[in-house]
């Protein structure tokens, strides 16, 4: 078609109401500034957008932006109008605004075109163009930006290592907790570089396999431990979690990252573990030591206590004993012994250190080797219990350390039938009457042993009936407890020998202990138990006529 045709055929076409009407259609204002007289026109689109109607004179955005540009905008906006009357660009004006609504405090987003018309002498004399109202975009936009700084500011202060890499595992995007621990000054130095320049050849391909399958089969590893080791660093450990990395129309870009710095945990717990077992040698060479120390314990405490007999005037008196010894640890701080006293005598003692395990023990042994060397007080039980406190009073102060020890010592002298007792802050001892009624021994009271050097004990003494039975034990078995915390207690141990009958020592004792099973309900103990019983007889000899 030639040219001259073509023009002509576009004035006929183009005219000015089809002009207004594709404006209209496409929502857009139009605008016409004489630059020299200073009038503007406007189309009702451009009313719109600022708020006006037809029959007000609105204001001219040229040249009274104050009353229809937002403050922030105002400045930028008459600097660009300026700029491109005076030629500084041969492209059209445009120019981004927010346009304050006239008869609101709503505003929109406005690009204002425009293109100038000028004389001979270049100068412009009038401003044609549209306004498009933007605000859509721009929001989206404004939007899109927030989030993207929402983004940044989450990833920057997270002080997990957080990172993009694409299909090749070159890194794109990275935080600075990332950068830190690749020793780059920027997260910008991480782009397009890949963990082989960081790692060794093994782990840096551990790393990419990885990568392959996540975004091969699409499936995320979480929490994975890593053990990392650098080319020219000291071994780290990192807790890491990877998942695929798609693009907005679902294609594959890559994958995500994040690292968390564990190595002050997993060295603790190599440490912890190296202890544990170090522990756990020196407890098999304590348990053994123990072991031994138990051994010993229980070769020294008499295996039988024989009985002990005495014939005076056709008059054969005998103590029998029985004892129940069960240590809650290996070894324990109770203690127990029987022995003879001179020619008609017997001692019995029954002593309880505080505490439990290898310091009760040692405490105990101590007591029972300080015991050989006051045998010579044993018929006189508070000159015994004095002498015994002295001793390990003296002991303690010299090692700056604070124990006790309680004890109960009985004499019975089988050729007056008279029974001595003295206590030391210990659990006074049962007494079965031949009447089969049991009660306490009524004993003066006596402070523990080791606390005061200069403490003195007090004798009782008693006859021996025949038929009686004494029981002399620790407070391991009165304080035994029941599954409600309740402590079983001397009296329910008195009722059960009143309701309860037997035929010989060692019946007597295990009396005590099936006492204590039944109230608490089971046969572990939680404390030391000791018991010694001793039972009394007399009868006269027979004479031959």
């Amino acid at each position: 078609m030639p040219p001259s045709r073509n023009r002509h055929s576009a004035q006929k076409v183009f005219t000015w109401d089809k002009i207004k009407m594709a404006l209209s259609a496409a929502e857009e204002g139009f605008y016409i500034w004489n630059i020299k007289t200073g009038v503007i026109h406007y189309t009702d689109r451009c009313l719109t957008m600022m708020g006006a109607s037809r029959k007000e004179k609105a204001p001219n955005i040229f040249t009274q932006p104050e009353l229809t540009i937002h403050e922030e905008d105002q400045a930028f906006f008459s600097q660009e109008v300026r700029r491109y009357l005076d030629g500084h660009s041969h492209m059209p004006m445009r120019i981004e605004i927010r346009m304050k609504k006239l008869n609101s405090k709503s505003w929109s987003w406005v690009r204002v075109n425009g293109i100038a018309r000028r004389d001979k002498q270049r100068r412009p004399v009038m401003l044609i163009g549209v306004w498009v109202n933007i605000t859509r975009r721009k929001t989206a936009e404004l939007r899109a930006a927030e989030d993207r700084d929402l983004f940044h500011t989450l990833i920057e202060h997270i002080p997990d290592s957080i990172y993009f890499k694409n299909r090749e595992s070159r890194f794109v995007l990275a935080n600075s907790a990332t950068a830190n621990k690749l020793g780059v000054p920027t997260p910008a130095d991480l782009t397009g570089r890949t963990d082989a320049y960081f790692f060794d050849k093994t782990m840096s391909d551990i790393s990419r396999n990885e990568e392959l399958d996540i975004m091969k089969t699409g499936r995320p590893i979480r929490a994975r431990l890593h053990h990392e080791t650098w080319l020219h660093r000291d071994d780290t450990w990192s807790q890491i979690s990877k998942f695929p990395w798609y693009g907005r129309n679902g294609d594959l870009k890559g994958i995500v990252g994040i690292s968390s710095d564990v190595t002050k945990l997993v060295k603790t717990e190599i440490k912890a573990r190296e202890t544990a077992r170090i522990l756990e040698e020196r407890n098999k060479s304590l348990e053994k030591e123990i072991d031994l120390a138990r051994e010993i314990q229980f070769a020294l405490l008499p295996y039988e206590l024989p009985s002990r007999s005495r014939t005076e005037r056709g008059v054969t008196r005998k103590a029998d004993f029985h004892h129940i010894f069960t240590p809650s640890e290996g070894v324990a701080g109770d203690w127990f012994d029987a022995f003879p006293v001179g020619d008609s005598g017997v001692g019995a003692i029954v002593c309880d250190v505080m505490g439990h395990g290898i310091r009760a023990a040692l405490i105990a042994s101590m007591l029972r080797g300080l015991m050989e060397q006051l045998s010579h007080l044993a018929d006189n039980p508070a000159a015994f219990l004095t002498s015994l406190n002295h001793q390990l009073s003296k002991i303690l102060q010299r090692a700056n350390t604070t124990m006790f020890a309680s004890a109960v010592y009985i004499y019975l002298d089988l050729e007056t039938g008279v029974m001595t007792a003295s206590t030391a802050g210990h659990p006074h001892p049962i007494v079965l009457g031949p009447d089969g009624i049991a009660r306490k021994m009524p004993l003066p009271r006596g402070i523990a042993m080791g606390l005061l050097d200069d403490a003195a004990y007090q004798n009782a003494q008693f006859p021996l009936l025949p038929g009686s039975r004494i029981l002399m034990y620790t407070d391991g078995l009165t304080e035994a407890a029941n599954a409600e915390g309740e402590e079983m207690g001397v009296e329910r141990l008195i009722d059960y020998f009143n309701n309860s009958t037997a035929k010989t020592t060692k019946d007597f004792v295990h009396q005590a202990l099936t006492c204590v099973a039944k109230f608490t309900g089971c046969t572990n103990q939680a404390d030391d138990i000791c018991m010694l019983g001793i039972s009394y007889s007399e009868h006269e000899e027979e004479t031959g006529h």
